[in-house]
């Protein structure tokens, strides 16, 4: 029983309590270190296992040897070998306890920054949907070849992975705008994938030279930063569609997403044989997503790709697209421009019936023509062909909100949302809904959200402003008529006037009276800002008069682009006048709003 005590005593002599209290501090450090910065390098799943493994394995051997050596000033050597009175281990026993403090603070530290991180994460769950299993974000592909042009290049490539994903029904996909955020952008995987409210991201590289072409792409866990699947593809350009379509499959293989009909198909098939018409596409598809005057040059770049070969539906279903864009920017007239675009279009879905941007380009251009029936026919094409596109889903919507269809409209527009939740429109869009439905708080917080992620998306401010002047919080409503009039270098009186108007009775005349003489800028209402106005003013027979002379010199395209404004709640008083609904009638729109469950 003597010798237990005096076994004790010396593994205390010769520091092993503190040499394992120091290696556990140590250890729980760097694995604790590993297991936050390895994501980062997106480093497989087995290498933090393997880490670990051999810190507990360190353990004993740590033990064993401060048993067994001591350290002296002229090294380590066997304690048997160390003259007693000469061992400093008293002195190296000070210092692993100086060790053990400093390592303890810096493992409280970290634990407190992680506990803060966890609390602060559970507080982002509140507000931001937790990703589904079946949900995945196509980051831009780098670009990696020489010459700033081969950018058109691989953002293209990125785009047809992300629209042929966007095919396979229950997979989420986020949308383009929000996925191109990202660009260029050395952002944590893990960080994205709560942004986006997906589970996995898809990231890679292009690099080009001559006809050949280097695709890398990586599939990554977003909640756990680990990397999942790699390959490299070294193809001719003549190839590049076979290898968009391994691409989508292999991750489809990954996240176990079907292709629906219970059959092998490509998710990308190969559209054309010369690879210069799509690269000359693919330029295209770049300009149309800068829209403004990159409009002009989205048509010039179509025309080259369908010169190059003209049974080739995309750059047909781009061309439709641009010419119906143009007129939205000021670029064309109306009628010239929309029969451009029908020709276009039609033409896209004659060679490619299957082509779902074919569908939305034509529809687009129905719906602008008020031809609603025929349009919404060609959206459910689009969308059966590919139920994930935000574009289609938002476009579709803002067409259900001119119907007077609302809380379907809202539907659409609430899944475009969540597959595009950085993009500015469809939020906007959906805030529009929100307020048209009596929805005044919700609407105001999603256009609030606009402003904060884009803030030089006007539209979204202006209406933030009219939004409070439902709820008669007319300060809120003139402070940002004036920061928004200032953004776009409109003088703000008269906005400031018509708004004190409204909340004032005895400034009402003065704020007809700059209806009467014209002297309102259009703001962001085009067309409909005397009618509103005047409505908002409650001066009744002025706004019929107004709308029916916007009935009268509205233009094809002008009438569908302002016509969202029958369903706000300033005009439901007018709703049951035989001049008001005469107005209604002449569009094809319903005299009320449809139900969701009523859509006849």
């Amino acid at each position: 029983m003597s010798e237990q005590p005096s076994f004790f005593a010396e593994l205390k002599r010769r520091n092993v309590y503190k040499v394992a209290v120091a290696y556990a501090v140590v250890g729980w450090l760097v694995m604790q270190v590993a297991a936050t910065i390895l994501p980062t390098f997106h480093a497989p799943e087995w290498v933090l296992q393997t880490l670990v493994v051999l810190v507990a394995l360190g353990f004993p051997v740590a033990l064993v040897l401060a048993w067994a050596f001591e350290l002296t000033p002229t090294g380590i050597v066997r304690t048997e070998d160390v003259d007693p009175d000469r061992s400093i281990r008293r002195r190296t026993g000070r210092k692993l306890i100086t060790f053990i403090v400093v390592a303890a603070v810096l493992a409280a530290g970290l634990f407190l920054f992680q506990l803060l991180g966890r609390k602060q994460s559970q507080a982002l769950s509140i507000s931001t949907p937790v990703p589904t299993e079946k949900s995945i974000a196509v980051l831009p592909f780098v670009n990696m070849s020489a010459g700033t042009q081969s950018a058109d290049f691989s953002d293209g490539i990125t785009e047809e992975i992300l629209n042929a994903l966007a095919q396979i029904p229950g997979l989420k996909v986020a949308a383009r705008t929000s996925a191109f955020q990202f660009k260029g952008q050395n952002v944590d995987l893990r960080r994205v994938g709560e942004i986006l409210s997906v589970a996995y991201v898809l990231e890679g590289s292009v690099q080009r030279a001559a006809d050949d072409v280097r695709i890398t792409a990586q599939l990554i866990d977003a909640r756990s930063g680990y990397h999942l699947w790699s390959e490299k593809y070294d193809r001719k350009l003549t190839n590049i569609f076979a290898i968009e379509d391994e691409i989508s499959k292999a991750i489809a293989t990954h996240l176990k997403a079907t292709l629906g009909d219970g059959r092998e198909k490509p998710l990308v098939k190969t559209a054309t044989t010369n690879p210069e018409a799509h690269e000359l596409y693919l330029k295209g598809v770049a300009r149309i997503t800068q829209r403004g005057a990159a409009l002009n040059e989205a048509v010039v770049f179509f025309k080259q790709a369908i010169a190059l070969d003209p049974n080739y539906a995309a750059p047909w279903a781009g061309l439709g697209q641009a010419y119906e864009l143009l007129p939205w920017y000021k670029f064309a007239p109306w009628q010239t421009s929309l029969a451009q675009a029908q020709e276009a279009a039609e033409r896209a879905v004659a060679l490619d019936p299957n082509l779902a941007e074919a569908h939305t380009a034509l529809a687009n251009v129905l719906r602008d023509k008020l031809e609603f029936t025929a349009a919404t026919k060609e959206y459910l094409r689009a969308l059966e062909q590919n139920p994930g596109s935000a574009e289609t889903l938002n476009q579709y919507a803002q067409m259900l909100l001119r119907m007077g269809r609302l809380e379907e409209a809202l539907k659409h527009e609430r899944t475009a949302v969540a597959l595009d939740p950085l993009a500015s429109n469809p939020r906007y869009m959906m805030g529009l809904i929100l307020a048209d439905l009596h929805r005044f708080d919700e609407a105001i917080a999603a256009e609030k959200t606009v402003v904060s992620q884009t803030p030089n998306f006007v539209y979204a401010r202006f209406h933030l402003a009219y939004m409070y002047l439902y709820v008669a919080n007319y300060g809120e409503a003139e402070k940002e008529a004036r920061a928004v009039s200032a953004q776009v270098g409109e003088d703000a009186e008269p906005l400031v006037t018509l708004i004190h108007g409204v909340a004032n009775p005895a400034e009402r005349s003065s704020a007809l009276k700059l209806i009467a003489e014209n002297k309102i800028p259009p703001y962001s209402l085009t067309r409909m800002e005397n009618p509103f106005w005047c409505a908002m003013l409650k001066a009744h027979a002025e706004t019929l008069e107004q709308l029916e002379r916007w009935r009268k010199n509205s233009q094809q395209g002008e009438l569908f682009q302002d016509s969202y404004l029958f369903w706000a709640p300033i005009f439901e008083p007018f709703r049951s006048d035989q001049r008001y609904q005469a107005i209604l009638k002449s569009l094809g729109l319903p005299l009320e709003p449809i139900p969701l469950e009523d859509k006849h």
